[in-house]
């Protein structure tokens, strides 16, 4: 096949029009301007040109995969990175495409970022796994520098300052950072300066957090966060504060993470970048943010801030479902008006420009944004519609392209938004399918989202475009005709007209099955076209549009098919391979080939060679045969003769299979068996997977796959290959590849959304086999030709089809439950009236597929075919429903033993057994639930168990008291593990040796001295016998030491000697100075809480088996008790105290049977064996129950007790004689009055005998229920005290543990302080590193710069050297020529001054104009000082008398002194650099050397503060009550400011005080006295005063009295009392005939309201009627008004207007009497109104 040539792609060129390679496809990345007018773009393993006019050129990408890109507008150039194990990066040069460098070594797997600065310099930044900054000079192909970036926080955004390239600016999802470019010569630096957003905290100041996403956020500083604790309230003046990361434990790079894995605030993500020209930084964030870093400060703050999205409450419309978003502070909701606002994710790219910042996104709005002014806002809006992912400027800036990953471009001229333009728009999305069209000009893809688009072959162009508005899976067009076949979702296939491929039309929709279209294959011909669902069926379509691409058969396939490939022979048989996978696992490969065959004679007859009408094939008919794979495979392809091409799965090789002929296959039965071994195998691709295809003249085979590889060779040299690689492996590979209709280009796409066109660069010997496959191509399209113009005829005719919504699927669901429900109602209806019921011939659903219509079809055949059969079946169905039915009626007669169950009548018994069954796995599936459940729960109690029960020595459990509510509970213990008491066991033993030796060297060695200063005035302060008082704990013995030098509790801290936990091994709190000896105080602490907690359950054990005891006898007294009642039958209560289950706890680890409320299941053989248990116990009894002997003997001779018992006499009645209830009184002899007489004796002393023993039972009654009281009292006593035992002991253990907590929270800090002084050892040392490599950079430095300012030295030496041989070197003229030579030697030309106004015009809009870059101001310089010298050179210029020799010499010396000039520029120009330099880093040093003497100072107060917490101890004081003088506060008392003394000076302070306030008390007697007589005077005097003025007024008042009638009746009646009783009694009548009134008046009221009730239903009833009236009367006037309006014509109306002239004046009548009414009310309220006014107002007297 490489005889033949290579493959380019096919393209129309921008600059020379010449055919050459085409590729189409855009996803939304970088685009951006290479020239003035053209765009470039990477378009797959391509670079796409495209012009402003359109017009495109496509650059094939020489290396190994496509990596990122970027173009330089101002170099005309672009980079582009190689994706392979260590990439390169190739510069090269547009138009030409010249290679101007190639980049190597800056990564080893992969380049992610590329960005070229406005000068000779490109960035690189690579991925995995250095993540490496590099710096190139891209002209010399040099690697300058490198930065290493963290590997965590990957950039979002890079770009150079294109004022200034030695700055970038990096920023990621975290982090902002500038790098600026440090030069010395020949070495590069990029040091990193970090963008402040808030304070700045050493030594971290590299994790800096960008400021929060909500302007309200609050920021929480690293103080605000921690936790208060109550370490503030312990008594020390000194704290140790240490970083949160050494509180962690944290060192190192984790230790610097803290702060950023801690912060909860939600952040801004910046994601965009652009650069002022005075080195500002504007940087677009994800969330609408725009944040402004001033470039000189470094400082950097938010100066927008998105509108938030107001939360609405639910109301009617949002529980409906209709939601509105709404914002704070916006009343509009207008598009226009929130266009203006920049929202979330619509700064994702942002340009700079005169005019200002443009701001677009996926909101898909460009804005232009006003940041210059206080308030950021909108002065410019365009709506682009489509999201904006990529947007750069033009070098003029005076265009703008916008990329979508929508796969559209747009142009956009800034101030002018009626100016935005589509410059291209390819729908981007994934290929599913391409096709050529007869002619050979036009080839049709198709996405998957249903998109179809039609290309020009030989340039590229997008013709037109039309979607089906459906998912697509598959598409093909017919080499017949012009129509495109579409496979979607649902079995619909879409049939479009491409007659008029710039406006294609769809012209049919036919649904052939349900499944989705997963293959679509035209036969050669275009007769047939086949089609393949996802349930395996291969159908048979008739392709031609005459026949209305009617579907024609189908046959089944097992599993999923995963290709399909037809060919047709000279007979016009159309012979079908179809591969498909049977394993259920599509990524293995087909595992069989099935192959049939359609002939002319079999679709002729097409309904014989099918089983029936839903026409499936007969296999025989087809002669399909299924042959097993040897080796499963991928895609198919045959050719003539049967030989078939597939990919092997397993070795990734074309295997070669040949067809078995008909004659040579085995029987059926062994044909499964046979597997289809290849033939051959040729090279294939890398990976597995891929496809197989054929050329349309069958001499090329076309391989492509996974690996991105298209491989094609020809049939008979199949070893020999051509190879391109048009797609990434990475994404895919190749997707769908096509031939053109001759062979002559190849179409490919991928997943990458890029469809790529071959054609073919032949050699000589591959013209001939060119002109092979387009003599085939013409020869098939003559022989089709005139049935293509019938058929194209046709289909021009055929009218636009629309869809119909009623049709689709949605509709399917609501017309086929109506459809059932009526037909089930018909069928109730006939079973009620107990009538035949016949199923109504169904009909085709709307939108049902041609299958199910074939179907129907056959099920009406089959029904004519057996209507009689079906009628007898249905009368004999009728029949035996009734004898069922009467069965059932006599059955519900019968008893209810006699009576069956009604699933016993159930004739359906495979129906019975599968509910059966169902039901038994639904209870065998709720019982491995319940299992399931049960076991979990077992083993959490299993588990609950062993930690709380079965691993405690001492089981946790209470003692209750008998007639209280108090409970006491022991303390649960867990056995102590054998490693605790060994360490228990060796520090004792090494306390005891210390102990020992510190006796022993006390006594021996050194003499008593004193103790510490501290320490001693410490215990001064708490010693007793110094001051020979008590002090604090008097009554308990003391404090400070006893006679044995034994610390008392006030020192200890504790009262746990005093319960079980002293120890003489403890250390002293003065003395705990050490780590090991705090550890060996918590852990002799510990021992003590358990020696305590031992003790007390001891003393618990000995309550609980008292209380037991107790118990015990209890149970004893009320046997008797219960004895003494039953015998005097008394109703009472007895007292039966038990063990609760907290006294008992492994009462909760047994449950009994009462305890379960549910019946208990028992399994078939368990209720057998107890039955069987059951018998055999009453088998036993019933032998019991025979001849006992024991039993006779004892109730025969003593009643059936051994021992008489004297309530048992006494319950036993004296017989009555016989003759009292035989006889009379009277009759009776004297013997039986003495027996009677007896009888009465004997009665009496037996009723005498009871009472006494009544009385007798109650003694003994009350005596037993009072010791069984007393005794519970005593327990109840006895548990009392106990639990105020254990509140002490649990106090004592609160004590210890507090000790203990303080202990570890002193080691906690002491941790701390390591940790703490680790990491500013590990800071230390990498200060010192960096300072030392500082150090040996600032050397080389030195030396550089000495070096150069040497060679310096030499230029300028030579410049002058140059100046001063000027005279030797014209020694051959004048002195007057020399003079005027060295004028001219000495005249320069004047510098260059670029100003705004010489500047081009189409640079204005450029922000940067003012600004140009170093680069192009010194290449304008160079050009325009060439310039200049060469005018200063011309012939003209020469004096006269000067040779044009000397002239010329002259020139070439100043041109040589220029030369030398520049040098010497230039040489200082980098001595300078080299010089700031070595400036920069000598500062750089200095600043290490501040960071370390920094951290050795830090390291130093560590240090201090660690030495000092380990002398100031914290000590634990025992005190009283009253002894504690401090305020508490509000939770607990702050001794912070509080000071310890000793009681002594309190209690001297207390005695000055009694004193000297008992004097001022005394002092304040006397004083009160003496005052208290001065007030008394005083008061007496007022006293007497207010008399007098009292005495004045009443005589005034007996001198101006008014004698009344009332007062005068009151003096002259003589019964003034007896007058006022009678006014009272006349009152009192007059109310209560008040009240009789009123009550008269009340029921007379409601007779009347009862009254107008009866009224009120009768008028509703009245109006009823009425009502009913009104309607017959309305439908009266109804109908007379239709008959009055049918004859009005015929009526004359010349009663009409006296008719009018009546209702008019009735009309005036009654507005008149309505007027009237109105004014009578009013009169009436009037007349109401004065009434009122005069009526009498009764007012009840209150008495």
């Amino acid at each position: 096949m490489d005889q033949i040539g290579t493959l380019e792609l096919s393209t129309e060129n921008i600059i020379t029009k010449k055919r050459a390679r085409w590729a189409q496809g855009y996803n939304g990345k970088k685009a951006c301007y290479i020239d003035k007018d053209v765009i470039c773009y990477l378009c797959g393993n391509n670079v796409k040109f495209i012009a402003e006019d359109g017009a495109e050129t496509v650059f094939n990408f020489p290396g190994e995969g496509v990596g990122p890109f970027d173009a330089h507008s101002l170099s005309h150039c672009f980079a582009v990175a190689e994706q392979c194990l260590n990439p390169k990066i190739y510069v090269f040069v547009y138009p030409t495409f010249r290679q101007t460098s190639v980049l190597q070594g800056g990564a080893k797997l992969e380049y992610t970022k590329l960005f070229f600065s406005s000068s000779d310099y490109l960035c690189s930044l690579s991925g995995i796994p250095e993540f490496d900054l590099t710096l190139w000079n891209y002209n010399t192909g040099s690697k300058l520098c490198t930065y290493a970036l963290s590997r965590e926080n990957i950039p979002t955004s890079l770009s150079f300052n294109p004022g200034n390239w030695r700055q970038i600016c990096i920023t990621s999802e975290k982090h902002v950072t500038l790098l600026n470019i440090e030069q010395s010569n020949t070495l590069f630096v990029m040091q990193p300066t970090i963008i402040q957003f808030g304070e700045r905290h050493w030594p971290y100041d590299r994790r800096v957090r960008l400021p929060p996403a909500d302007r309200d956020a609050e920021e929480i500083t690293e103080n605000e966060r921690d936790i208060p604790t109550r370490a503030s309230t312990r008594m020390t003046r000194y704290t140790i504060d240490v970083p949160k990361a050494a509180k962690a434990g944290l060192v190192g790079e984790l230790a610097e993470k803290l702060d950023e894995i801690q912060d909860e605030t939600e952040r801004v993500k910046p994601v965009s970048q652009v650069w002022t020209p005075i080195g500002d930084l504007y940087i677009g964030c994800a969330g609408g943010q725009i944040i402004k870093i001033d470039g000189e400060s470094h400082q950097g703050k938010v100066i927008y801030y998105p509108p938030k999205k107001a939360r609405v409450p639910d109301s009617r419309m949002s529980s409906a479902g209709i939601h509105r978003e709404s914002m704070v502070d916006i009343q509009m909701t207008a598009d226009d008006d929130l266009d203006k606002l920049m929202v979330e994710e619509s700064v994702d790219c942002i340009g700079l420009h005169k005019r200002g910042l443009y701001c677009a996104g996926r909101d898909g709005v460009l804005r232009l944004v006003d940041v210059k002014s206080r308030d950021v806002s909108v002065l410019e809006v365009c709506k682009i519609g489509v999201p904006v992912t990529s947007m750069a400027f033009s070098a003029s800036y005076r265009h703008m392209v916008l990329g979508s990953e929508a796969g559209s471009l747009h142009l956009y001229e800034p101030g002018t938004p009626e100016s935005l333009r589509l410059l291209k728009n390819l729908h981007y999305g994934v290929f599913v399918a391409i096709s050529c069209l007869p002619g050979n000009e036009h080839c049709v893809t198709c996405r998957e989202n249903g998109e179809i688009q039609v290309w020009t072959i030989d340039k590229g162009q997008l013709v037109s475009s039309i979607s089906v508005d459906m998912p697509a899976f598959s598409m093909a067009c017919s080499p017949m005709l012009n129509v495109c076949a579409v496979g979607t979702a649902g079995g619909y296939i879409y049939y479009l007209d491409m007659n008029d491929v710039e406006n294609p039309r769809l012209v049919e929709r036919v649904r052939v099955y349900e499944g989705t279209v997963t293959h679509l294959v035209y036969q050669e011909t275009g007769m047939y076209l086949l089609s393949v669902s996802e349930d395996g069926h291969v159908f048979l379509i008739d392709g031609r549009a005459s026949k209305n691409f009617k579907p024609l058969a189908h046959t089944g396939m097992k599993g999923e098919v995963q290709s399909l490939s037809s060919y047709t022979d000279s007979t016009g048989a159309v012979h079908v391979v179809v591969t498909h996978n049977t394993s259920g696992n599509k990524r293995s490969g087909a595992t069989h080939m099935t192959t049939f065959s359609v002939t002319e004679e079999t679709m002729r007859d097409l309904r014989y060679n099918c089983h029936s009408l839903k026409y499936d094939f007969k296999d025989k008919s087809i002669s399909k045969v299924s042959l097993n794979m040897a080796i499963p495979s991928y895609g198919s392809a045959v050719t003539e003769g049967g030989t078939v091409y597939t990919l092997a799965q397993t070795n990734k090789k074309v295997h070669q299979h040949k067809l078995p002929r008909k004659e040579d296959l085995p029987p059926e039965k062994e044909l499964e068996k046979i597997r289809m071994e290849p033939d051959a195998e040729f090279p294939g691709h890398q990976l597995p997977g891929g496809q197989v295809l054929l050329s349309p003249h069958h001499k090329w085979l076309a391989t492509y796959g996974t690996d991105g590889t298209l491989m094609l060779r020809t049939i008979g040299q199949m070893d020999k290959t051509v190879s391109v690689t048009p797609h990434d492996y990475r994404i895919g590979g190749v997707k769908v590849v096509a031939f053109a209709e001759d062979s002559q280009n190849i179409f490919t796409t991928g997943y990458d959304g890029v469809l790529t066109c071959y054609t073919w660069n032949y050699t000589p010997t591959g013209l001939g086999k060119a002109k092979s496959a387009m003599e085939a191509a013409r020869a098939k399209k003559s022989k089709l030709m005139t049935s293509q113009m019938e058929e194209n005829e046709h289909i021009v005719g055929m009218q636009e089809w629309t869809p119909d919504r009623e049709s689709r699927p949605m509709s399917e669901r609501p017309v086929t439950t109506n459809r059932e429900a009526k037909e089930k109602m018909k069928r109730d209806e006939a079973l009620e009236r107990d009538e035949i019921y016949q199923t109504p011939t169904p009909t085709p659903e709307d939108n049902s597929t041609w299958l199910q219509n074939q179907e129907l079809e056959a099920f009406k055949e089959e029904d004519k075919q057996y209507a009689e059969i079906k009628k007898n079946l249905r009368v004999s169905i009728r029949d035996m429903r009734r004898t069922l039915q009467s069965m059932l009626h006599s059955n519900a007669t019968l008893p209810e033993l006699e009576r069956l169950n009604r699933h016993e009548f159930d004739l359906d018994i495979e129906e019975q057994m599968r509910l059966q069954g169902e039901a038994d796995q639904e209870v065998e599936r709720v019982r491995e639930e319940i299992e399931f459940e049960n076991l979990a729960k077992m083993y959490l109690r299993e588990m609950i168990k062993r930690e709380c029960w079965d691993e405690m020595v001492v089981k946790g459990r209470a003692v209750q008291a008998f007639n209280s509510n108090l409970e006491v509970s022991n303390f649960p213990m867990r056995e102590r593990h054998k490693q605790f008491l060994k360490m228990l066991e060796t520090v004792k033993k090494r306390r005891a040796i210390e102990i020992a030796e510190s006796k022993a060297r006390t006594e021996i060695l050194e003499l008593p001295q004193k103790a510490a200063p501290t320490t001693a005035l410490f215990l001064s302060m708490l010693q007793q016998q110094r001051y020979g008082y008590g002090y604090g704990f008097d009554e308990e013995g003391g404090e400070g030491e006893d006679d044995d030098g034994r610390e008392q509790p006030s020192t200890t801290g504790s009262l746990g000697a005093q319960y079980g936990g002293g120890s003489d091994l403890f250390y002293s709190q003065f003395e705990l100075h050490a780590r090991e000896q705090k550890v060996n105080q918590i852990v002799l602490l510990e021992d003590a809480i358990f020696r305590v907690k031992q003790v007390f359950n001891k003393e618990f054990d000995e309550l609980f088996i008292k209380k037991e005891q107790e118990i015990g006898k209890i149970a004893e007294k009320n046997k008797r008790i219960k004895k003494i009642i039953a015998d005097l039958e008394f109703v009472e209560d007895v007292i039966e105290p038990s063990l609760t289950i907290a006294e008992k706890p492994e009462m909760m680890l047994t449950v009994n049977d009462d305890e379960v409320k549910v019946e208990k299941f028992y399994t078939p053989e368990q209720r057998k064996i107890m039955e069987k248990k059951q018998k055999e116990e009453e088998e036993r009894r019933a032998r019991e129950r025979g001849d006992n002997a024991r039993e006779r003997a004892l109730n025969e001779m003593m009643g059936g007790v051994l021992e008489v018992k004297k309530e048992d006499e006494l319950k036993k009645d004296i017989p009555r004689p016989s003759f009292i209830t035989t006889k009379a009184e009277a009759e009776w002899s004297e013997d039986e009055q003495k027996i009677a007489k007896d009888y009465e004796r004997r009665v009496k002393e037996l009723q005498e005998e009871r009472e006494k023993y009544r009385k007798q039972l109650e003694t003994e009654l009350r005596k037993n229920q009072s010791i069984i009281q007393e005794g519970m009292a005593a327990f109840d006593e006895m548990l009392n005290t106990v639990f105020m035992k254990k509140i002490k002991v649990m106090m004592v253990i609160y004590q210890e543990e507090l000790k203990i907590l303080r202990l570890r929270y002193s080691l906690l800090i002491e941790e701390e302080l390591e940790t703490r002084e680790n990491e500013l050892n590990r800071l230390l040392e990498h200060k010192t590193a960096m300072k030392a490599k500082a150090a040996q950079t600032l050397m080389e430095t030195n030396k550089s710069v000495s070096a150069y300012r040497d060679t310096y030295d030499i230029y300028l030496a030579e410049d002058k050297v140059m100046d001063k041989q000027f005279k030797k070197e014209f020694q051959d003229v004048s002195a007057l020529q020399q003079d005027q030579l060295y004028r001219f030697f000495k005249k320069r030309p004047r510098a260059l001054k670029i100003t705004r106004a010489e500047g081009d015009a189409s640079t204005l809009p450029n922000p940067f104009a003012d600004r140009p870059s170093t680069a192009r101001q010194n290449a304008q310089a160079d050009q325009y000082m060439a310039n200049q010298m060469a005018d200063l050179d011309k012939l003209s210029n020469c004096p006269e008398g000067v040779e044009p020799l000397v002239w010329d010499r002259l020139c070439r010396y100043r041109m040589e002194k220029v030369k030398s000039e520049n040098k010497v520029k230039v040489s200082a120009q980098i001595l300078a650099e080299m010089t700031s330099f070595y400036q920069k880093r000598q500062e750089q040093e200095e600043q290490y050397k501040k960071d370390i003497d920094n951290i050795q100072d830090q390291l130093s107060r560590l240090r201090e503060d660690r030495n000092r917490f380990n002398l100031n101890l914290e000590v634990q004081l025992l005190l009283k009550q009253g002894q504690v003088e401090v305020d508490a506060g509000s939770f607990i008392q702050e001794y912070k400011d509080s000071a310890l003394i000793h009681r002594s000076v309190v209690e001297e302070l207390n005695n000055n005080i009694q004193q000297l306030g008992e004097s001022k008390i005394a002092s304040m007697v006397e004083s009160k006295d003496f005052r208290k007589g001065i007030i008394q005077l005083e008061w007496e005097h007022k006293k007497m005063l207010m008399q007098v003025e009292d005495l004045q007024n009443k005589m005034k008042d007996v001198q101006f009295i008014k004698v009344t009638r009332e007062i005068q009746l009151f003096l002259n009646a003589p019964d003034y009392e007896g007058r006022k009783q009678g006014e009272v009694g006349k009152l009192e009548q007059t109310i209560l005939q008040q009240k009789q009134i009123h009550e008269k008046n009340l029921s007379e009221r409601k007779k009347a309201l009862k009254e107008l009730e009866r009224t009120i239903k009768q008028k509703e009833n009245d109006n009823e009627q009425l009502l009913k009236q009104l309607e017959d009367l309305n439908v009266s006037v109804h109908e007379r008004k239709h008959i009055e309006q049918v004859n009005a014509d015929k009526q004359k109306d010349s009663g009409a207007e006296k008719r009018y002239q009546e209702i008019v004046q009735r009309r005036k009548l009654v507005d008149l009497a309505k007027a009237q009414a109105q004014e009578v009310a009013v009169l009436r309220a009037e007349v109401e109104r004065l009434r009122m006014r005069t009526f009498p107002a009764l007012v009840q007297v209150e008495h």
